[in-house]
């Protein structure tokens, strides 16, 4: 609101400032009120507030604001203002699995996802509150259960909202490898030919996939296995056959972790016989089928082995997309010796069946200079900064302390003490300018809701509802929860 006082007092300045050709402003002018203005100049206005947390608290001032600030054209020209100052560079930020943030981008909480995982487990009654399963841009997936996951939700941490997908079929293992991705981005900016700066293209009707790899119950590798498919356009669950060009042995398939890179999902190895398995959701959903004998052709996935030859061989494991390319790191601790190898879209997409690990790979020696500690054993390292290659971030084991380290200069702080990071692996997520609004699942695939207290949408929008900021976003969970 204090932006707005401000816009509106130079707006009055302005027209009350002598002209050369008329000196003394009209009377109607000068006593014009924020709300007798015209909704195109409204708009120009709130355009200018400074963030979507700002506009969020300004909409619910009136109907006339909210009806103002709520339609695409004014996410158009509110995005299209910062493209024209570049202001649409990617921010991100790391979180855990258990939604836990240490560089407090999202918000000055340790913890931005509690008072969304709080809603949606007392909502939906459940014993413990979900789990974070994957990220995409600015959108979380997250599960009821750790093990034997059906239920899901796609969830925007920064509106606090989600959307229950309808429960997935049941598989014969306790845990699938599950992989999140959309076809577009929400918006998109281009400049704009005409000369008039940038335009930003917005893409509500982009498709989110979630996607499950299905290993056969009987067998421990194959070439062939099965996967599930959620849509959101479809709002189903299909199955289809995948076919790799190499035997993939399923137990070493990291479980926990899946990375969207160039519109393909990635699973990587845990240990030994390091390996990239990629396969495009899209490109299967428009091929689906599940001929029981196994006739048909499918779709055959991208298999990539990483060769290793160095004497300091440790395994690298896959950190997710960085600076446009799918970066590798592995540390080993009795070495000193962190490895970093970012895969670019020529070599991902080129074919190859086998990429060696030591081209073009960046060996740190994290030496008493660089560590917290003298003894490596005791750090772990969290991964580099999405916004800065030169940043690294480790945890201390035993005190949990949390240390940034820049590498170029060998300078290390402390960031954050006694930090329970119950799951070590970071998931990037975007800070928007603009929060991604949920996808619109079709009518038979949103969930029909028990009137039974713990499910009534009111008291759901009201636990822990405590502080002004909680209570801004509250009627815009009712919104999307009563679509």
């Amino acid at each position: 609101m204090h932006q707005l006082v401000r816009a509106k007092r130079s707006l009055e300045a302005e027209a009350s400032r002598p002209s050369s050709k008329k000196r003394r402003p009209s009377s109607r002018i000068m006593s014009t009120n924020i709300n007798e203005l015209p909704d195109a100049l409204l708009v120009e206005i709130f355009c200018r507030l400074p963030d979507y947390k700002s506009v969020s608290q300004c909409k619910y001032v009136s109907k006339h604001w909210y009806a103002l600030m709520s339609g695409p054209s004014f996410v158009g020209r509110f995005l299209s203002l910062r493209s024209d100052h570049q202001q649409l560079q990617t921010n991100c930020t790391l979180i855990s699995k258990s939604g836990d943030e240490f560089l407090n981008r999202m918000s000055s909480s340790s913890q931005p996802l509690r008072l969304l995982l709080k809603r949606i487990m007392s909502c939906y009654g459940l014993k413990e509150e979900p789990v974070v399963v994957c990220t995409y841009n600015d959108l979380v997936l997250c599960c009821a259960t750790k093990f034997e996951q059906r239920d899901y939700y796609i969830c925007n941490p920064y509106t606090i909202q989600w959307v229950p997908l309808p429960p997935a079929p049941q598989v014969p293992h306790q845990y699938s490898p599950v992989g999140f991705i959309c076809d577009h981005p929400y918006y998109n900016s281009k400049k704009d030919d005409r000369g008039g700066g940038h335009a930003v293209q917005l893409n509500p009707e982009y498709e989110c996939i979630v996607m499950r790899l299905i290993y056969p119950s009987d067998q421990t590798f194959s070439s062939k296995f099965k996967v599930q498919i959620f849509s959101s356009k479809t709002g189903e669950w299909k199955e289809s056959i995948v076919s790799s060009p190499s035997v993939v042995y399923f137990y070493l398939i990291r479980l926990d972790v899946s990375f969207a890179y160039k519109g393909m999902l990635f699973w990587g190895a845990v240990r030994e016989g390091n390996f990239l398995i990629g396969l495009d959701p899209f490109m299967i959903n428009s091929t689906i089928s599940t001929n029981a004998d196994d006739t048909v052709d499918h779709y055959t996935c991208r298999f990539i082995e990483l060769e290793q030859t160095s004497d300091h061989y440790f395994p690298l494991r896959c950190f997710g997309e960085h600076r446009d390319c799918l970066r590798m790191c592995g540390y080993n601790p009795r070495c000193r010796v962190l490895s970093v190898r970012d895969l670019t879209e020529e070599e991902i997409h080129g074919g190859s069946v086998k990429l060696c690990m030591e081209n073009v790979k960046k060996v740190y020696l994290l030496d008493n200079g660089l560590m917290p500690t003298d003894d490596p054993v005791r750090n772990h390292v969290l991964g580099f900064d999405p916004n800065n290659d030169d940043i690294l971030y480790l945890q201390r084991y035993g005190d949990r302390d949390i240390f940034r380290c820049k590498v170029s200069t060998k300078e290390w702080s402390k960031i954050a003490e006694k930090r329970e990071i119950r799951y070590c692996l970071h998931l990037r997520l975007v800070v928007p300018l603009w929060p991604t609004p949920l996808p619109r699942l079709p009518e038979h695939a949103q969930p029909i809701l028990s009137p039974a207290p713990a499910f009534n949408l009111r008291v759901c929008s009201k636990v822990h509802s405590n502080t002004a900021a909680e209570k801004d976003h509250e009627q815009e969970l009712l919104d999307v929860q009563h679509h």
